[in-house]
């Protein structure tokens, strides 16, 4: 039997977390809601988000369906 570590414990514990934040959510709300958690947690740990080729396009460089 395959024990589980602490960090893989508190890894799928926060994959729980999201996943029921998120599941009747549209595809579309979803990508809306990764792209404002992703812009909040870049500006509090003073990150910059570049957008990849692909999504140079989009607006401002968020990913979209």
């Amino acid at each position: 039997m395959k024990t589980i570590s602490k960090v893989e414990q508190e890894v799928n514990q926060i994959r729980l977390e999201i996943y029921e934040e998120t599941k009747n959510m549209t595809p579309t709300q979803r990508v809306e809601y990764f792209n404002k958690t992703a812009e909040a947690e870049a500006k509090k740990y003073g990150f910059k988000i570049v957008a990849s080729a692909r999504e140079s396009t989009t607006e401002q460089g968020r990913a979209t369906l």
